[in-house]
C-alpha cells in the first residue's frame, strides 16, 4: 500500500506515477480534518490487502493538491480516482461502504484485465 504521496513542487510527476502503470489504480484523495477521509482510509486499507496484486493504492492530500483536483471536479474530501491504462474512469465523491468498494475495484480489475487482452498481438 502506498502512503500518503505528497508531490507538493511537482504534480506532473503526481499525474504521471498514477497514470503510468499496467494495474488500475486507486486514487484515494483525503484530508486531515474529514471524518469521512478516516473511515475511508480504513476501508480503503482493507481493499488494499484484499486485491494488493491487482491494483495500486495512492493516497493523496486534499489540501496539497486543491487546484489539480478541481480539475477533476474534486471540491471535497474524501474522494476516489479510479484510473485504467492511464484514463480517469470515475471520480466517487463520497464515503463507500466496504462492500461497495469492493464491488467498484473489482469492476475496475475486469475492466482493466479485459483491456489488456483486448491489446494483446494476435487479437
Amino acid at each position: 500500500m502506498t502512503d500518503l504521496i505528497n508531490y507538493r513542487n511537482n504534480e506532473k510527476k503526481l499525474l504521471t506515477e498514477i497514470s503510468n502503470n499496467s494495474k488500475p489504480t486507486l486514487v484515494e484523495v483525503r484530508a486531515e480534518w474529514s471524518g469521512g477521509s478516516h473511515l475511508m482510509d480504513l476501508i480503503v486499507n482493507k481493499i488494499g490487502e484484499e486485491f494488493r496484486k491487482e491494483v495500486r493504492i495512492v493516497r493523496i492530500d486534499f489540501e496539497v493538491h486543491k487546484e489539480l483536483l478541481n480539475q477533476f471536479g474534486v471540491i471535497s474530501a474524501p474522494a476516489l480516482l479510479l484510473i485504467s491504462k492511464g484514463q480517469l474512469i470515475e471520480v466517487i465523491k463520497e464515503t463507500l461502504s466496504r462492500r461497495r468498494l469492493e464491488k467498484i475495484v473489482r469492476d475496475l480489475v475486469t475492466r482493466n484485465s479485459s483491456t489488456n487482452q483486448e491489446n494483446k498481438p494476435g487479437r
